[in-house]
């Protein structure tokens, strides 16, 4: 077997500031589960007053379904619900957060901000998960971008995408639909990157018209974090080497035309 290249993350690397990302969502995730027992009223309580400007909290519920047969034979089908944490979200629908039994995911919306004001707000969150849940050990780290890209009737993919699915040799036919998935490991470090992309169809609404979809997403992979191990100089440190990672598969897979459009600037 042919040794693995030689791969390094560069932090000094400068990558392009958009004016206008394609940025619909962009996604911090903990996966930690809970190390103590945690009450709806009490942690409701806690969170609004950690947290005055997240004033939408809904309580959220995961559904079981399950199927059994009845004594003449047709099936029984039972639901049930069980609370697994609370969705909060701000006053100006810029972020929301999803703080659950088994970890925190925090999301910007659009219009994306710079990532220094996204992160720190993600870690604020983090902290306070810790205080509250208590957790010993965070099972999954990830960062995810997922970008759409309006489409206009007579454009292709390939105006934005530098790599696009190829059509069957002999066949000049234009691309309707694709999708696309790859995932990498990553050569000497301890995460992996999940990369889709695929076309939006054009919904009846006439606003959501025909998009393309760019969606990455950089996670841990067979990786245990001991919290106990870990520092907040480590976390961000995995952070900022996956968010390089995101980078760099978005800039070096977008064409200089789709750069050009969303105000690429150094």
């Amino acid at each position: 077997m042919s040794p693995l290249p030689n791969f390094i993350i560069d932090l000094e690397e400068q990558f392009p500031t958009l004016q206008a990302a394609p940025s619909i969502e962009a996604v911090i995730h903990w996966q930690a589960d809970s190390g103590k027992k945690l009450e709806p009223e009490a942690l409701k309580a806690e969170l609004t007053k950690r947290l005055p400007d997240y004033p939408l909290l809904q309580t959220q519920q995961d559904v079981e379904n399950e199927a059994t047969g009845a004594p003449d034979g047709s099936p029984e089908i039972f639901h049930r619900t069980q609370w697994s944490g609370f969705r909060l979200q701000d006053g100006q629908n810029h972020h929301v957060a999803a703080f659950t039994l088994n970890g925190v995911a925090f999301s910007r919306l659009q219009p994306y901000e710079e990532w220094a004001i996204f992160q720190n707000e993600a870690l604020r969150f983090w902290r306070i998960y810790m205080e509250l849940a208590e957790p010993t050990v965070i099972q999954r780290l990830g960062v995810r971008y997922i970008n759409r890209i309006p489409l206009e009737a007579s454009e292709q993919p390939s105006k934005y995408l530098s790599t696009v699915p190829a059509s069957p040799p002999g066949l000049d036919l234009t691309t309707e639909f694709f999708f696309h998935q790859d995932t990498y490991p990553v050569p000497g470090y301890p995460y992996s990157i999940n990369w889709v992309r695929t076309i939006q169809l054009a919904g009846a609404d006439p606003t959501n018209g025909q998009a393309l979809i760019v969606d990455i997403d950089v996670v841990t992979s067979n990786i245990l974090l001991q919290l106990g191990q870990v520092d907040q100089e480590t976390l961000s440190q995995r952070l900022q080497e996956m968010r390089w990672l995101k980078n760099k598969v978005f800039f070096s897979c977008m064409t200089s035309y789709a750069l050009e459009r969303f105000g690429a600037t150094l």
